[in-house]
């Protein structure tokens, strides 16, 4: 959700003249001189090398090449990378939202919770209700929202929350007489992440919010704008969990907040095959980002297939140049992209890079039944992605992101089937007929460049 873009446009015509885009290199990281770590959290090369031993064991010739990622990941992310997970996929806010409620109201000893929005709706009071209710109990309950993203929410909501012993923290308050700094409005934590009591974590793209209330179907929504959002989400059991835990407490001790005396730590049996790395990335530090130098290893290494999913794609040059020589290499690429959106400007900065991809041979749909909000990708069968990170400029470098990476056969061939479920319902864009696209539409394309960098 684009609810930052009427401040930062603001801000941005004030910036503008004092900053420059800084370019998004997957080479700043110096991945040259780190070494991998080990399960353990030490650096080592054992750890990984099973790692990659395990998704040679799964892999066939065509996605043989992304076991080769694993030491580029082991370098990005800030925890290890864990085997042995299960991951499930979850479509849409129903599911998504029912799922987490559910763990929600089986913890016995602490959920940490972090979101862009928690909107006072239906939607939203259900989950503050629950925390508090769970707080009331005993049980240790930590929630980080986003200031901006829950600007309109009602502060009662949040009130009735500490009052019940939830602690809060508001990232990056916007008002100064609370504490707000204005130089970080645009700096925003986008991302979306629950752990509970060790044993199940998720993460993706769904808000706590009235868009998902109801499904993406065609159906009887009053507001296809504001109702029934397509979008993904994971539920992740296993080691990995504790991977997710430690990323909430990272942040969550970057704000300040306080962490109770540890609890007897809670074993994460290995429940599945699947090999998981969580990256995510920093804001506000034009130090570029993380999940997409992920991207770019993982579609540079592609020799089957690049299958995208994405709300907000107005990403950089370097990008789109990765995307034609994949299709160079005779690589199969899709963008399945948003033709209705809650953000005009992004939709138009989206589709100003249509000519060029669809002169390279990149395939396109637009989504026109709901609002497009996932953030997902497969490519060779095997190399999976879902989390808050959209592939624009905002996500690399302004905002707070945290995505998953599921290395494996079985959770790609779900990823797939639901990709190309998607695209039965999303007409192609051909380069024939965009060509034919009105004068009007192209002069808002051209004129969303100028801003692009801060939407």
């Amino acid at each position: 959700m684009q609810l930052l873009q009427i401040p930062v446009i603001l801000f941005a015509l004030l910036s503008i003249l004092t900053q420059s885009s800084c370019a998004l290199q997957s080479d700043e990281h110096g991945i040259d001189s780190m070494s991998p770590r080990d399960g353990t959290g030490r650096s080592g090369s054992h750890h990984t090398n099973a790692v990659i031993k395990d998704i040679s064991d799964q892999a066939d010739a065509k996605s043989m090449a992304m076991a080769q990622t694993v030491p580029y990941l082991d370098v990005l992310s800030k925890v290890p990378i864990y085997r042995d997970n299960y991951v499930e996929l979850l479509i849409d806010g129903p599911a998504t939202l029912t799922s987490m409620m559910r763990a929600i109201q089986a913890a016995e000893h602490y959920i940490y919770l972090e979101t862009y929005i928690f909107e006072s709706s239906e939607e939203g009071r259900l989950f503050a209700e629950a925390l508090a209710e769970k707080s009331r109990q005993g049980i240790v309950v930590n929630v980080i929202y986003d200031s901006v993203g829950s600007m309109a929410s009602d502060v009662k909501m949040f009130e009735m929350m500490d009052a019940s012993g939830v602690s809060l923290i508001e990232y990056h308050p916007v008002d100064p007489t609370e504490g707000g700094n204005p130089l970080d409005i645009n700096n925003r934590n986008h991302r979306k992440l629950l752990v509970v009591d060790g044993l199940i974590g998720f993460t993706g793209g769904v808000n706590l919010s009235s868009a998902y209330g109801s499904g993406s179907k065609p159906g009887r929504r009053r507001d296809p704008i504001r109702e029934g959002w397509r979008d993904t989400h994971i539920a992740v059991k296993g080691p990995v969990v504790q991977g997710f835990e430690q990323e909430f407490l990272n942040h969550w001790r970057s704000q300040g907040g306080q962490v109770a005396a540890p609890q007897e730590p809670v074993s994460s049996p290995a429940v599945g095959d699947a090999v998981v790395a969580i990256v995510s990335s920093k804001g506000g530090d034009d130090q570029g980002s993380e999940i997409f130098a992920a991207y770019q290893d993982a579609m540079r290494r592609a020799k089957h297939s690049i299958w995208i999913t994405q709300a907000y794609f107005a990403p950089s040059d370097d990008f789109l140049t990765l995307l034609e020589q994949a299709v160079k290499r005779g690589v199969d690429v899709r963008l399945l992209l948003p033709g209705v959106s809650d953000s005009k400007l992004v939709l138009n900065a989206s589709r100003s890079r249509y000519t060029r991809l669809l002169r390279a041979g990149v395939r396109i749909y637009e989504n026109q039944q709901a609002v497009l909000h996932a953030k997902t990708a497969v490519i060779d069968g095997i190399w999976s992605t879902v989390g808050s990170s959209n592939l624009d400029y905002r996500s690399f470098l302004h905002n707070d992101e945290i995505n998953a990476i599921i290395l494996g056969l079985d959770f790609a061939k779900v990823m797939e089937a639901q990709f190309r479920k998607d695209l039965s319902s999303a007409p192609e864009i051909t380069l024939r007929d965009w060509k034919r696209r009105p004068l009007w539409q192209r002069i808002t394309e051209r004129l969303s460049w100028v801003i692009e960098y801060w939407l």
